[in-house]
């Protein structure tokens, strides 16, 4: 496969070098960049020393890098929904509790043109509250260790979702809603769970489950100060607010992180790639979410794997991949920069069945089909975006601005769509190249306008690096940073 081709994949094209004293190998196509006389920090103005933060920061901490001046996104929920960065309901809108409402204040079912009040302040009912709960005249507060949305602050430090925008916690720092702070669904947290009281409208996010893995609860979508601390091992900004959390690697869900049933995770069984069935959805009973477990010997196609000494310092999985056993090359970077396995001889054509978009053949994305099968996409324009409607893994897959939402754990999301999916109207075919996407979700409640930012995302097709969002640079046609391989 050419380099021209990879370069347009819109997921991303990254720089890398072969590590000194390792076989492993960057994936075909990407470039090739040393690291510097620093200590192998990149170039590219703005961007800290290990290119992702690192413990020097706290958890939510921004780092000096500050975000360009993009629209920013604000936070809509729908009953049962996933949390997706839209258009929040104005006020005088109907609404069902504060958190579909621009003013985090849903009084007597409609939107308050007054702010939620301050855990603390007066208030005579739970509606003026940005907690939702009012006793003896004053906000009670759902989280004493840090402030959920609405409440006011100085600082992202303060706020549970690491973001402190105009005076008061926002929720947009992620594509999902941060342990501990405000939830109506259990969609809309990336642990999965959400937990309100007896009576009351909304709730806090819970931990995500745990289970047997390496990645120490680095989810999807959490907080994150490096990449070590991801179980994709990719920490970079969400949309426009600065705040770095765990993205998501593209196509299958890796060891570690959250799935809903044993085809979200690498190596599910019926795909026909290394590894086939070797990996298990670990849930409790009774559970929606679980975490992806690889028990059964070596580890499969588009897990992740062991590299050392690159931009991520070293991924501790295991070295271990199907069809190659041992260190023998089988670990690649893939175009964002995640260690992966890949046991595959040629690249997949689309409608193959794949892992990642690293599976797939002229630049394609590895995206899910009718019946939640993670096939290349099988559109005239391989390397193009998927627009609004089509199916998605990352928001790498869609076209510039839009969110690809899906629920915690699946991998059947669709761009700029609610969560679970959604069909075509009758008699149209999908976008995105003939992909359906799967789950038969409902259409954003009225009101709402889709996901979208002015700014393309982490992953997305740019042409300079004005073009992204969060100073994130243009890097090969797609936003991410270079990585350095010291």
């Amino acid at each position: 496969m050419s380099k021209a081709l990879r370069g347009a994949l819109g997921l991303a094209s990254v720089f890398v070098l072969i590590a000194c004293g390792s076989s492993n190998k960057p994936h075909q196509g990407t470039s090739v960049t040393p690291a510097t006389s620093s200590g192998g920090a990149s170039s590219t103005p703005g961007l800290p020393v290990e290119l992702f933060p690192d413990s020097n920061l706290e958890p939510g901490e921004q780092p000096a890098t500050q975000p360009p001046n993009h629209l920013p996104g604000t936070i809509s929920t729908s009953p049962g929904g996933a949390h997706v960065v839209a258009s929040s309901q104005p006020p005088g809108a109907q609404c069902l509790n504060g958190l579909e409402c621009s003013s985090l204040s849903c009084r007597s079912g409609s939107c308050s043109e007054a702010a939620c009040v301050s855990d603390g302040g007066s208030c005579s009912s739970g509606d003026e509250c940005c907690s939702g709960s009012c006793a003896a005249g004053s906000c009670a507060a759902l989280n004493l260790t840090c402030r959920t949305a609405g409440n006011a602050c100085d600082a992202g430090s303060e706020c549970c979702s690491g973001l402190c925008k105009d005076g008061s916690c926002s929720l947009a720092s992620s594509f999902c809603t941060q342990a501990g702070d405000l939830c109506a669904a259990n969609s809309e947290c990336c642990g999965g769970t959400c937990s309100i009281a007896e009576g009351a409208k909304v709730g806090t996010c819970g931990a995500p489950p745990e289970g047997a893995s390496n990645c120490n609860g680095g989810i999807d979508g959490s907080l994150c100060n490096g990449c070590g601390q991801c179980c994709s091992r990719l920490c970079a900004p969400f949309g426009d607010s600065g705040v770095f959390v765990c993205q998501p690697a593209s196509g299958c869900r890796v060891n570690g992180d959250l799935c809903r049933q044993d085809s979200d995770c690498c190596g599910a069984a019926g795909t026909g790639l290394p590894g086939d069935g070797n990996v298990t959805c670990d849930k409790e009973p009774g559970a929606d979410v679980g975490v992806c477990r690889n028990p059964l010997g070596c580890s499969p196609q588009g897990n992740v794997c062991h590299y050392q000494d690159y931009t991520c310092s070293i991924s501790s999985s295991r070295n271990n991949c199907c069809g190659a056993t041992g260190n023998s090359g089988a670990c690649q970077l893939d175009p964002l920069g995640v260690p992966r396995c890949n046991g595959l001889s040629e690249c997949r054509a689309g409608g193959d069945t794949c892992a990642s978009a690293m599976d797939c053949c002229d630049g394609r994305r590895c995206v899910a089909d009718a019946l939640g099968q993670l096939r290349c996409a099988s559109s005239e324009e391989p390397s193009g975006c998927i627009p609004s409607g089509g199916s998605c893994t990352v928001n790498g897959d869609c076209c510039a601005g839009v969110v690809c939402t899906s629920l915690p754990g699946s991998t059947q999301g669709v761009c700029g769509g609610s969560s679970g999916g959604g069909t075509p109207p009758q008699g149209e075919e999908p976008p995105g190249g003939g992909e359906t996407p799967p789950g038969g979700g409902e259409d954003p409640p009225a009101g709402e306008s889709p996901p979208s930012y002015s700014c393309a995302l982490f992953g997305q097709a740019c042409s300079q690096s004005s073009d992204c969002c969060s100073s994130v640079p243009c890097t090969n046609g797609a936003c991410v940073y270079p990585l350095v391989i010291r």
